[in-house]
């Protein structure tokens, strides 16, 4: 029997604020990150939230470099 991989919690916390802000249901963002449907409006969303993150994260390291 094939093992389900364990899903990111980032992963998840993006997807659900992606659902949230386009409206659409958490199964209907994962299709759409899947491929099996295609929807610009939500891969914006979701990918505007990624960048978001990666540019917040990356800020925070500088900061922390800065003060050791």
């Amino acid at each position: 029997m094939k093992k389900n991989p364990k899903k990111s919690t980032k992963l998840a916390a993006r997807v659900q604020k992606t659902a949230e802000i386009t409206g659409f249901t958490t199964d209907y963002i994962y299709l759409v990150l899947r491929g099996d449907r295609k929807d610009t409006d939500v891969m914006q969303t979701y990918m505007f939230l990624h960048e978001g993150e990666n540019k917040l994260l990356k800020a925070a390291k500088q900061l922390l470099d800065l003060k050791i």
